[in-house]
């Protein structure tokens, strides 16, 4: 009796994490170059990244992408804080995934990297590449006139100077 190889039908399935660098990075657990080849590798859409100014003692980026749906918007959370775990070292806190319940945002704190995974819809209202891109001063919404913020100021710049009695 001959027997014959049979190439398989179907190959083994490659490890979860081949192709990421697990090392920690040097700037925080993820370098802000790995985070991004992860979220491509994890086929996150319209992936945008800023530089925090130093003054505002955050983070060094912020980085905004969109998912394809609720569950790829969990999956990317989940799945970057797996990383984390993998890269990080045990005197590193492990993130939160903010907004675990909600099926149009997550973020994740990642010490040096502010990342939010968005639907587009609500990515469209929250529009935080405006914000961070061009700065407060130039965001319509940020710059709209107030009736109730001027009368607050107002009444603030009155109270200022009372002082108690007795």
């Amino acid at each position: 009796m001959k027997y014959e190889v049979i190439e398989e039908k179907y190959p083994i399935l490659s490890d979860e994490f081949d192709g990421i660098n697990l090392e920690r990075g040097k700037h925080g657990v993820f370098d802000i170059e790995d985070l991004v080849d992860l979220l491509q590798r994890e086929n996150s859409k319209n992936i945008f990244v800023a530089t925090v100014p130093k003054d505002i003692n955050f983070v060094e980026y912020i980085c905004v992408v969109s998912g394809r749906s609720k569950r790829h918007i969990k999956a990317l959370a989940e799945f970057v804080r797996k990383v984390y775990k993998k890269k990080c070292y045990k005197s590193d806190q492990l993130p939160r995934i903010e907004g675990k319940d909600s099926d149009e945002w997550m973020a994740l704190d990642l010490g040096n990297i502010a990342l939010h995974i968005f639907s587009d819809k609500v990515r469209e209202v929250y529009d935080l590449e405006t914000l961070w891109a061009v700065g407060p001063e130039y965001d319509e919404k940020m710059t709209q006139k107030s009736d109730v913020v001027d009368i607050f100021e107002n009444y603030s710049a009155y109270l200022k100077d009372l002082k108690p009695l007795g």
